[in-house]
Order: structure tokens, then C-alpha cells, then sequence
């Protein structure tokens, strides 16, 4: 009996070690799995805290970068505007012009112009005054070619136009303005902001 009792006895002392060694590989397994889980989460999370940190990143330049083109198209519409009331600043004082100025401005244009035969020269409404038929009588005794006054005066306007068959040689202040805005601005721009 007592030899049954020593076999039972190992028996037991077997199956508890047995027990423990299988407690403790599963415990080891069920720690290494979750050691792997735990590495796999955390390098996911890093990634992601990456990507979330480029985003922001990126936003944070993309943001930063319309800023400044929003900064530069501010200050380029403001700078266009200055352009602007520069030059229509420059026919308002083309149309305030004295009688003697205007007359003195159109002579010196009529005077460049190379030109042959009748020409119509339609005033300005604004510079009717200033053209009158005595002064244009007076051109014609100086210059090649002769001038007779158009019928309507062109509305609006101040300065004047030469009409030959059709072909028109533009002396209205606005346009010769427009001209020279169109093909110095730039010039102009960087003479005003420099």
C-alpha cells in the first residue's frame, strides 16, 4: 500500500510539475504574444503619429505658402490701384491743362506729324473750347498738310483725334495715357516702388 501511496504520490509530484512547466510555457507564450502585440501597436502608433506629424506639416506649408501668395496678391492689387489713380491722376491733369497748354500740346503733336493733304481733326467734348476754328485756322498757315474741324465732338474725351479717309491718329489724353500705362507700367512700378 505504501508503495501505491509512493506512486500516486510521484504521480501527483509529476502532474503538478508537469502543470507548473506548462503554466509557466504558456504564461511565457502569452507574454511573448502580447509583448509582439504590444511592439506591433506601439511601432502603428508611431507611424501613424508620423504621418499625423507630416500632415501637419504639410498643411502647416501649404497653409503658410497661400498666406504669402495672398500676401503678395494683396499687395500687387494695391500696388495695380496706385498705378491706377497715378495714371488717371495724369489725364486729369492733361484735361486741366491751361487753354495755352492744350493748344501748345496739340501744336507740337500736329507739328511731328508727317502727313499729306486734308485731314479731319475731331476735338474732345471736354477740350471743345479750347480748339476753336481761329486756332485751327492758325495751325493750317504752319503746318504741310491742312485740318478741317470735324462735326461732333468725341463725348467725354479732352485732347482731340486726326481722321484721314478712315485711318485715325488718336491725340485723346486718356488714350495717349492708357498707351504709355500699357507700355511703361512696369517701369513705372518699379520707379514707384523701389
Amino acid at each position: 500500500m505504501e508503495a501505491i501511496e509512493k506512486i500516486v504520490e510521484q504521480l501527483n509530484q509529476q502532474a503538478d510539475l508537469e502543470q507548473r512547466q506548462l503554466k509557466e510555457k504558456e504564461t511565457a507564450r502569452i507574454d511573448q504574444e502580447f509583448q509582439a502585440e504590444l511592439t506591433e501597436i506601439e511601432a502603428e502608433h508611431q507611424k501613424r503619429l508620423e504621418k499625423n506629424l507630416k500632415n501637419l506639416e504639410n498643411n502647416y506649408k501649404q497653409a503658410t505658402n497661400r498666406q504669402q501668395v495672398a500676401q503678395k496678391q494683396m499687395i500687387l492689387n494695391q500696388k495695380q490701384a496706385i498705378l491706377e489713380r497715378v495714371f488717371a491722376e495724369a489725364v486729369t491733369q492733361m484735361e486741366n491743362w491751361t487753354l495755352n497748354e492744350q493748344q501748345k500740346f496739340a501744336h507740337n503733336a500736329l507739328e511731328k506729324m508727317q502727313l499729306q493733304g486734308e485731314l479731319v481733326f475731331i476735338p474732345g467734348e471736354k477740350s471743345q473750347a479750347v480748339f476753336s476754328e481761329e486756332w485751327l485756322n492758325e495751325q493750317n498757315r504752319k503746318l504741310a498738310y491742312q485740318l478741317v474741324m470735324g462735326n461732333e465732338p468725341i463725348t467725354g474725351q479732352a485732347g482731340f483725334v486726326l481722321d484721314k479717309e478712315g485711318v485715325q491718329y488718336n491725340f485723346l489724353y486718356q488714350s495717349l495715357v492708357r498707351e504709355i500705362q500699357q507700355r511703361e507700367s512696369y517701369q513705372t512700378a518699379q520707379t514707384l516702388f523701389e
